[in-house]
């Protein structure tokens, strides 16, 4: 799926995300990044909202469990998460999810194949103007639809 159609499908299907005001700048297999605008996200102290990055870093890491997945099949839910804030971040938010850990990602192949349900934790680093201000984690946990 493109940036732009993966986007609609977001806003149109998670309509928080489209509140927030979130745009996705990379969709593919290997790599999500998404980004949330500093304007719609402010807090009281001209920074971005906490909540609004814990929002954009689960649907970072939902998004490439998507991407893996053709998402539309089968049911995605995040089971966990955890997310460690390391300075205010006082303009747009970049999200960046890589699938980079191969042996997890095929031990979760696996398991879904045999049970019809499978498990993966995701880790996502958000950065302002290039600067690390927040790490997130997530455990997704995903369903055969049917």
């Amino acid at each position: 799926m493109k940036n732009r159609e993966f986007e609609a499908y977001l806003h149109h299907h998670i309509p928080v995300s489209k509140s927030l005001g979130i745009g996705v700048n990379t969709c593919s297999v290997k790599i999500i990044e998404l980004t949330a605008p500093l304007k719609i996200n402010i807090n009281h102290m001209n920074t971005v909202f906490g909540g609004s990055l814990s929002v954009v870093g689960i649907l970072a890491g939902w998004s490439l469990v998507y991407a893996q997945l053709e998402g539309e099949k089968h049911q995605i839910v995040i089971q966990e998460n955890n997310i460690r804030y390391l300075k205010p971040a006082n303009g747009d938010v970049r999200v960046v999810c890589k699938y980079d850990n191969h042996t997890m990602w095929s031990r979760f192949h696996r398991a879904f194949q045999r049970k019809g349900i499978g498990r993966v934790q995701i880790a996502c680093n958000l950065f302002c103007a290039d600067e690390l201000v927040a790490t997130f984690e997530g455990v997704y946990v995903v369903f055969n639809k049917e």
